[in-house]
């Protein structure tokens, strides 16, 4: 399961983390698409996907 987000404004990925109150955990980031960094520059036209930790079986 994962969500997607269209941001508000132009920001990067770090401040929609903060905003989220996801700050400081462990997602997969995708940005249109592509993988993406904290510092990824995010537009309003952008898709974000956040992609939840998934932990591995016994």
């Amino acid at each position: 399961m994962y969500e997607t987000f269209k941001p508000e404004k132009r920001m990067v990925v770090r401040d929609l983390l903060k905003e989220l109150n996801l700050e400081g955990k462990f997602f997969g980031i995708l940005v249109n698409g592509k993988k993406a960094t904290e510092d990824t520059v995010i537009r309003e036209t952008d898709e974000i996907i956040i992609l939840p930790h998934i932990a591995g079986g016994s």
